[in-house]
């Protein structure tokens, strides 16, 4: 069986998972939770989670948070995977898996469609990542150097397929785009802050509370110090006014920004979805491909 056939078929799979990680049965059987870009993920009912790398890239994020997530443990206010197992590579898993613990909760994206008030929800978050950004270097003192190409390198590689799939219109909203993203990128950021990296909705997980308290937070594979409103940026897709209220939280407990920080935050969220799309065309995904680059046409509309 080819890797492509197995990570697509949940027996074999946890056949292969059992074998890597010697386990026994009260461990099965195993649930597809679901899969990404970089991983397949399953579930046991004794509370594991394994992870299972589709590809390089997806390997060294893994490796990033074999090194990031035991230090995190003291360091956070709010709970982090424990690394209970890791197999870097073998035959069955060519580019590792992962065996964790199971963080209980409803992520966030659900409690928000679930609760009539955003502006709380939204001051816990603002909360969260400024918590994030209290972790010095000094507290990751050998935390591996990110990997992530250039910004130039990314719109250059993604370019000719652009060109292939937008309209000219979309094109030049995209071309005008790059010209306001390449000139805030060269102005440098005057401070660097610890990000989580991809804080998306799913992300992050909640008590099953009815007063919302933020319980955990998952995928460190990104994390590394750079612009502070990188942890923003993901958030924006639930809504402006929610990461508004974020701002306003993180900065009345001591987060700063410098002037113009929405602005920046919607700005840098198109090149998220570029770097998405990126990530899709270097592995071969092109199913995927075709989702980011609606997610890219979606952002590029307020630039007209």
């Amino acid at each position: 069986m080819t890797y492509s056939k197995l990570v697509k078929d949940d027996k074999a799979l946890a056949e292969h998972i059992r074998r890597t990680f010697d386990l026994g049965s009260s461990a099965f059987p195993l649930h597809r939770i679901g899969k990404g870009f970089k991983s397949v993920v399953l579930g046991s009912p004794a509370g594991l989670v394994f992870r299972v790398a589709l590809n390089k890239k997806a390997q060294t994020g893994h490796k990033r948070e074999c090194y990031v997530l035991p230090r995190l443990k003291s360091l956070l206010p709010v709970d982090v995977p424990n690394i209970l197992s890791y197999c870097e590579e073998s035959d069955d898993f060519p580019f590792g898996a992962m065996m964790q613990n199971k963080i209980e909760g409803p992520a966030l994206g659900s409690v928000l469609k679930r609760s009539p008030r955003v502006k709380p929800i939204a001051g816990l978050m603002g909360e969260l990542v400024l918590a994030i950004q209290t972790i010095r270097q000094d507290d990751l003192p050998e935390l591996p150097t990110s990997s992530a190409p250039q910004p130039e390198e990314t719109w250059s590689y993604a370019l000719s397929y652009l060109k292939a799939n937008l309209s000219p219109r979309e094109l030049r909203n995209a071309q005008n785009w790059w010209e306001q993203y390449s000139e805030d990128w060269e102005q440098g950021c005057p401070v660097q802050r610890f990000s989580h990296g991809d804080l998306w909705h799913e992300h992050v997980l909640f008590h099953a509370t009815d007063e919302p308290r933020v319980a955990g937070v998952l995928d460190w594979e990104y994390a590394g110090f750079g612009d502070p409103i990188f942890d923003f940026v993901p958030q924006m897709r639930l809504c402006r006014e929610y990461v508004t209220c974020m701002l306003e939280a993180y900065q009345e407990n001591g987060g700063e920004f410098g002037p113009g920080a929405l602005s920046r935050i919607e700005l840098y969220l198109h090149y998220r979805e570029l770097g998405g799309l990126c990530y899709c065309l270097e592995t071969g995904n092109e199913r995927e491909a075709q989702f980011c680059l609606e997610k890219f046409r979606t952002v590029l509309g307020p630039l007209e």
